[in-house]
């Protein structure tokens, strides 16, 4: 590569200094200045002149115009012991592929993660690094606020595709040309359906409320730090030990069930429960719940509803009849209270219903659905078709 001697000897020099560094304070006060250096010496010389300034594509229709930080970028390269001649063939690989990965990370607070874990190609579930030099470090790569200890992330690769266009291309500003895969609404489709499986595997609350984007640092045509962040009613205070292969039997089944969108409306209203303080509230939030789940039947009208859904529930989970007049009682306690709040506005007494057992009560009637892909024949069910149950 004598037709990059002038990069070469920029990079040599650049090795020579990071060489007698001998401890992380004197690294810290020389990356800046150096870094500074390089990128303005670089900047002049191929083959990095030609994109010292360029706009970099970070999917889903975002784009910016950026000055190329080629002194950081070598510098962190050289930390991995490459040398100048590969760092130099690695970025002309680079400008050849115009593909660049991102990764999006979202904390799942109130799930506690151990191990990393693949739910499928390209999303994966990791514990929080306990080094900065963990290459998984995503609690140290942002600000993410308050979480619970052991707190896990969602991790989902993205591509882009060009990673970036010279500014002189006219078409340059058109984020069309960009193509994401997977793009904004499909991952955005992953973190509801984790969340929501989680909320049935666990009992407490479960929410995604922030995003951040993250790059790959090994590349140049790269930009970080996007986030995204939804409304949420209260953040849970505990992570929640989950079971991995549950999580991934559930997660897989959610995405296959008849009538997603009613259980998923269900499932929401499960969550909302476990973050209000308010006994009233966590009765009208899971009788309803109870409700979506054992009245979706296209009609009947409401005479004797809690009749029919205590003996649907009772029915759809339990064999054994002594077991069902179990179930029956404590949903037909539920929906009384559920009713008494609706038109009173008050909770009825302490001992009319135990909350967190209709909550697993009701999670264990959306796993049961979720479980036999799709809602039973009621009507057969009421009428002691086991096969239906």
């Amino acid at each position: 590569m004598t037709e990059h001697a002038a990069a070469i000897s920029i990079l040599d020099g650049l090795a020579t200094e990071l060489a007698e560094i001998r401890r992380a304070k004197e690294f810290a006060q020389w990356n800046g200045y150096a870094a500074a250096q390089a990128r303005t010496a670089l900047a002049k010389v191929e083959p990095f002149s030609a994109f010292a300034t360029t706009r970099i594509f970070s999917g889903d229709g975002a784009s910016a115009l950026v000055d190329l930080r080629f002194g950081e970028w070598a510098i962190r390269q050289l930390v991995r012991k490459m040398e100048p001649v590969e760092i130099i063939a690695a970025f002309e690989e680079e400008v050849a592929r115009n593909s660049a990965r991102y990764e999006e990370v979202s904390p799942v607070i109130g799930i506690s993660v151990e191990e990393k874990f693949e739910i499928s190609p390209g999303i994966r579930l990791v514990p929080p690094a306990s080094s900065i030099l963990d290459p998984t470090s995503y609690p140290y790569r942002t600000q993410w606020g308050p979480m619970p200890e052991r707190t896990g992330f969602l991790v989902q690769e993205y591509t882009v595709t060009p990673a970036y266009c010279a500014e002189a291309d006219p078409d340059a500003g058109s984020e069309a040309k960009a193509a994401t895969h997977p793009d904004r609404a499909k991952r955005d489709e992953v973190k509801e359906r984790l969340r929501r499986v989680c909320l049935l595997l666990s009992p407490g609350g479960v929410e995604l409320p922030v995003s951040v984007i993250l790059a790959d640092d090994r590349s140049l045509f790269q930009i970080e730090g996007n986030s995204s962040s939804r409304p949420y009613a209260a953040r849970p205070q505990c992570a929640q030990p989950i079971d991995t292969g549950e999580l991934m039997a559930l997660y897989e089944a959610l995405g296959k069930v008849a009538d997603r969108d009613v259980i998923e409306r269900a499932v929401d209203r499960l969550g909302r429960s476990r973050l209000s303080t308010d006994p009233v509230d966590r009765a009208l939030d899971l009788g309803m719940a109870a409700e979506i789940m054992l009245m979706h039947d296209a009609g009947g009208g409401n005479a004797e509803i809690t009749y029919k859904i205590s003996s649907r529930a009772a029915w759809l989970l339990e064999p054994d009849s002594d077991r069902r007049i179990t179930i029956f009682g404590l949903m037909r306690d539920l929906y009384t209270a559920r009713s008494k709040a609706v038109h009173t506005g008050k909770f009825p007494d302490k001992n009319a219903v135990d909350l967190a057992d209709a909550d697993q009560l009701v999670c264990r009637i959306v796993r049961t659905i979720v479980a036999r892909g799709g809602f039973p024949d009621w009507k057969r069910l009421a009428l002691g078709d086991m096969q239906e149950g």
